[in-house]
């Protein structure tokens, strides 16, 4: 009898996924399905190889990047740079002679780094290095005083927890 629990269960239990059991909309391709789609594209990379290779763009590859690093630099996501890089992209794919290039709206967070200070008030006014982490959460215009705790030992995190 436990023999028999134990298949029936092991035949159930993918069933209790939360999943549909079939679904109408959902169409599985077959490999010589997949294999000519793949085929249709065929035009568009002999373009972009001979681009690469014979056009506009031979041997530009390494040169190309490195003045885009140069001279764009880091592109943070709603950064300046990130804006420099999206127009020099779309203008140099332009002059390449590429078809459909074109520009798309996006909403992209925006993050700057502001400036930054802790300064240590007792027993003495001293300053303090601080790096914050990007993306986080400025502390008010008004200032802010917290109390510190200084830990000199690994243990000494354990007994704060």
């Amino acid at each position: 009898m436990k023999f028999l629990f134990l298949i029936v269960f092991i035949y159930l239990l993918p069933q209790c996924t939360g999943k549909p059991l079939s679904r109408d909309d959902c169409h599985q391709h077959t490999f010589e399905e997949i294999k000519r789609e793949i085929a249709g594209y065929s035009d568009i990379a002999k373009a972009i190889i001979n681009l690469a290779v014979n056009g506009n763009a031979q041997n530009r590859s390494y040169e190309r990047l490195a003045n885009f690093v140069d001279t764009i630099g880091p592109r943070l996501s709603g950064s300046k740079n990130l804006e420099m890089a999206i127009k020099y992209m779309f203008r140099v794919l332009q002059e390449d002679g590429l078809e459909n290039v074109h520009l798309e709206p996006v909403k992209v967070p925006h993050w700057e780094r502001g400036e930054e200070s802790a300064m240590m008030l007792a027993p003495r006014n001293h300053s303090i290095a601080i790096l914050g982490l990007g993306s986080s959460i400025a502390t008010p215009p008004e200032d802010s005083a917290v109390s510190c705790v200084l830990i000199s030992r690994k243990e000494g995190r354990k007994e704060l927890q």
